[in-house]
């Protein structure tokens, strides 16, 4: 995925530079305000936009399939080293992402792309990188792109599946229900509810025509309030306890939902945030009215 992000934009850009094209011009004409942090905005609109854009740090808190990474680092040693090859990746694949709209841009404009690629209807903005690197490459090397893009959507999504799988049958069906099985039957029950839940993603990927953006959007702020909330006062905050988690469980997928499908309120203000607030809040609230054990983390 890094040599995707780094190596299309780069050769996009001496494509741009040996057919003597204007970036500037091109970002102009598109109406994008790409040189704007407030992307023109004014007002609270301007002020929205900002804090919707931070927001996306706060849903990082509550992913299972990131967290678990985490954990699973054996010596808090190391915890510097993952920091900064995070750093690292985090610039060179979220600059490469930018550079690369930034190039679909410039060569739509001046007719080497068709306009369709950035617009809908009839096209899709999501496929700007795909169509980019079968014009700037060799077919055979343009696949090798294409598949770092899929290798990293594909990790994302097994290590979904896996923690999905693992919520239902460690969590749910093993200690919720209590359930008394054998190693060989806990398998062989979780490589069906990997199935199912496989098929049904599937299925939902078919019937669903939002752009990815809203989509991972929306489970970016469902999941990061349900859960990120809890562990970080549960890291942080003595007073913590289960009726806390509880209650901002609840409260972030709750918010999720009413905020985003209530027209109007996503635009007012940013759904990974308010969701997010809300939740805190809950866990606060909830952790001061209710006496419970304490939770501590080690």
């Amino acid at each position: 995925m890094i040599v995707t992000l780094v190596a299309l934009p780069i050769i996009g850009l001496l494509f741009i530079a040996s057919n003597g094209l204007e970036i500037g011009t091109a970002l102009a004409a598109s109406g994008s305000h790409i040189d704007s942090l407030i992307a023109g905005k004014e007002g609270w609109a301007a002020v929205a936009g900002v804090v919707g854009g931070l927001s996306w740090g706060l849903g990082y808190l509550g992913q299972p399939h990131l967290v678990t990474k985490f954990m699973a680092i054996n010596n808090p040693k190391s915890i510097p080293t993952a920091r900064s090859v995070a750093i690292i990746w985090t610039i060179l694949a979220y600059g490469g992402a930018v550079l690369t709209g930034i190039v679909g841009i410039t060569l739509v404009h001046y007719g080497y792309l068709s306009p369709a690629v950035l617009s809908k209807p009839g096209g899709d903005p999501e496929r700007i990188l795909p169509v980019l690197s079968g014009l700037l490459f060799q077919a055979w090397f343009s696949g090798i792109l294409i598949s770092g893009a899929i290798a990293a959507m594909m990790s994302t999504a097994d290590s979904q599946l896996l923690i999905t799988t693992s919520t239902v049958i460690e969590d749910f069906y093993s200690k919720a229900l209590r359930r008394e099985v054998s190693q060989k039957r806990l398998v062989s029950l979780s490589r069906i509810v990997t199935v199912f839940a496989g098929l049904a993603a599937y299925g939902l990927a078919l019937i669903n025509k939002d752009l990815i953006y809203d989509v991972v959007s929306l489970a970016w702020s469902g999941l990061g309030a349900s859960f990120g909330p809890s562990i970080v006062l549960t890291l942080h905050w003595k007073r913590m306890n289960g009726a806390g988690v509880l209650c901002s469980m609840v409260t972030g997928a709750a918010a999720t939902i009413l905020w985003k499908w209530t027209p109007g309120l996503d635009a007012l203000i940013s759904v990974r945030f308010i969701s997010f607030v809300l939740a805190t809040l809950a866990a606060v609230i909830g952790s001061m009215a209710v006496k419970d054990r304490h939770i501590q983390m080690k």
